[in-house]
């Protein structure tokens, strides 16, 4: 009617559009990573020598969520067939990832740090005490359950993976435990935690997007939180 052949090509509805946007758009509110600090004290918590599977399975889903800068559905669809495990290191097998499209998969090493917070080592522990067979196709994290007969917690035999509720219960019933505001925090801390930790120590680009699986440096970036040495560290290098 104004002579437009397509009313949205008018500058006056962009800006319209753009107004609107501006009006109602809302900041992003993300949660803090996880850092080392608190893997320490959940290992020290949940992770004794008289930890039950339980505990373990709490200890494992922090340690390799933040090791491998797992996302949760990379996490929860771990099956035992995928894990193969080395002197050194522990090789998973992710069969499908949010940005592998083609369903390749993409082998994740995780190494062997031989301390109190070593993923490898806690894992070597849950699957022991979880007698899985190593040639299973079951998924390593399920519902647990408890045996009053044995007094012993046993995993189910229903064959489907934790959920994603039951998984963030049991990361913010963790840190609340620990006197930390849990409501900073979310699943995707433990990710956003190992990126953060991954950065500030100087890993280069290359490898810190292939461990990550991101394929862009947009994606890549948004999970690292600098700490203010490293954003002080900008000012002191202009030669002020």
């Amino acid at each position: 009617m104004a002579g437009f052949p397509n009313p949205c090509d008018s500058t006056f509805v962009k800006f319209v559009k753009e107004g609107c946007i501006r009006e109602h758009s809302h900041p992003v509110v993300k949660k803090e990573p996880i850092s080392s600090d608190i893997l320490s004290a959940v290992v020290e918590k949940f992770g004794k020598s008289d930890a039950t599977l339980y505990d373990l399975r709490t200890c494992c889903i922090f340690l390799l969520g933040y090791a491998g800068f797992l996302r949760f559905s990379e996490i929860v669809n771990i099956r035992r067939s995928q894990l193969v495990f080395s002197d050194s290191h522990l090789t998973l097998f992710i069969t499908k990832s949010k940005t592998d499209v083609y369903k390749q998969g993409s082998s994740l090493c995780i190494s062997k740090t031989n301390s109190s917070t070593c993923p490898v080592s806690m894992l070597l522990r849950y699957l022991l005490l979880s007698d899985i067979d190593e040639k299973s196709e079951d998924f390593i994290f399920r519902q647990v359950t408890f045996c009053k007969k044995n007094n012993s917690y046993k995993l189910s035999n229903d064959k489907q993976p934790v959920s994603y509720t039951r998984v963030r219960e049991l990361v913010l019933s963790t840190l609340d435990s620990l006197g930390l505001d849990s409501k900073k925090y979310g699943v995707h801390s433990l990710r956003s935690g190992g990126a953060t930790a991954a950065a500030a120590a100087g890993v280069s680009d290359r490898l810190f997007k292939k461990h990550g699986r991101w394929k862009s440096e947009n994606a890549k970036d948004g999970y690292v939180h600098e700490n203010l040495q490293v954003k002080l560290s900008i000012t002191k290098q202009l030669g002020l």
